[in-house]
């Protein structure tokens, strides 16, 4: 007998891989679940990342950002950064909020925060929000916004007062939504912002406190952000001073999060190897329970190529269907994930298809 055609092989294979993939179950399950795990890691990592990079200027707060510890810049170094471009000066340090109502139930009578202090231009992108509004950039020196972590934490509320070092504040509102929370960093406590001149009447900023000054340009329409970087840090080589532009926004976050889903695919990886030696099992014991169909069409005439042709293709065909709804679940899984943890990401990416992690975890499986 002459060797079966691919058609013919395919017939075959076709009517006798059962509906249910019995014998097969294994082998889709474990392709499934390993691909699954796979292409979702990699979206949700892809979609975070990108995403902080699409955001990179309203994370960092400008285009450029130039910072400095233990000191404000001067006068004439402030007018070097002007001449760049439009500048955005914030003082940020750690201070303890006292509340000025110490007898309200359970409220402790200080706690550590993040104090920022911001001039009238903040923020050069984004929004600063409030429940009762947006914020308008006005912050007389005796006013306040805080978090909500921190309103909670000592039971006040607007119109009530918090005292800061040696100056006492109104609240003037509770933050909802702070535009370059992300790229501040790693913080001890909650945020509250104050003017400039609400920071200095504190009396908390002098010779060898720990604060951070911060300066954000915004850069005319169609100008390199890193290209001023570059020339900035060449120009100012000796000011001891540190750079950021609106590409590495966060690098941090940035670093933890490919290097989490580094880590979460080589699991998932290894899971998928080790799942494979239960697929070998199983497509063993598939075939074991298919010797007396092998038999018959050895009788029939048909060769062992023919033979292995069939079930290779019926075990194609199992992975193949594995795979593609390995990857549809994949693709669906990251929003739910998204939605899901809420504010524990640090961005809320939208949904979209990556093409580079799915076809990679195909590849895997």
């Amino acid at each position: 007998m002459n060797a079966l055609g691919l058609t013919a092989c395919w017939s075959i294979a076709r009517r006798d891989l059962h509906a249910s993939f019995r014998g097969l179950r294994l082998l889709f399950i474990c392709l499934f679940l390993g691909v699954a795990t796979l292409a979702a890691i990699g979206s949700l990592t892809t979609m975070i990342t990108e995403e902080l990079a699409a955001r990179g200027r309203t994370l960092l707060g400008g285009d450029v950002e130039v910072s400095m510890t233990q000191r404000e810049a001067s006068a004439a170094e402030k007018e070097e950064l002007r001449q760049i471009g439009t500048m955005s000066e914030t003082v940020r340090m750690r201070a303890m909020a006292q509340s000025t109502y110490p007898d309200k139930s359970n409220a402790p009578p200080a706690i550590l925060t993040e104090l920022k202090g911001v001039d009238a231009v903040y923020p050069l992108y984004g929004m600063l929000r409030l429940q009762s509004g947006a914020y308008s950039g006005q912050l007389s020196p005796d006013q306040i916004v805080i978090g909500a972590a921190l309103a909670e934490r000592l039971n006040v509320t607007r119109g009530d007062s918090l005292r800061y070092g040696q100056a006492d504040f109104t609240i003037a509102g509770i933050i909802t939504d702070e535009p370059d929370r992300v790229g501040e960093g790693f913080t001890l406590g909650p945020v509250a912002i104050v003017s400039i001149d609400g920071m200095r009447r504190t009396g908390l900023i002098q010779p060898g406190s720990l604060y951070t000054s911060k300066y954000r340009l915004r850069l005319p329409t169609g100008i390199d952000a890193a290209a001023v970087r570059e020339s900035m840090e060449k120009r100012f080589v000796r000011a001891a001073w540190e750079f950021k532009d609106r590409d590495g926004a966060a690098p941090g976050i940035n670093r933890f999060f490919e290097r989490m889903g580094q880590f979460l695919s080589l699991i998932g990886l290894a899971a998928l190897v080790i799942a494979g030696i239960g697929v070998s099992n199983g497509v063993t014991s598939y075939l074991a329970l298919k010797r007396d169909g092998i038999a018959t069409l050895k009788i029939l005439g048909a060769t062992s190529a023919d033979i292995e042709r069939i079930y290779m293709m019926q075990v194609g065909a199992v992975a193949a269907l594995a795979i593609a709804f390995g990857i549809v679940a994949g693709t669906l899984l990251p929003p739910a994930i998204v939605v899901f943890a809420g504010d524990a990401l640090p961005v809320q990416p939208g949904f979209r298809i990556h093409p580079a992690p799915l076809a990679t975890s195909a590849a895997y499986g």
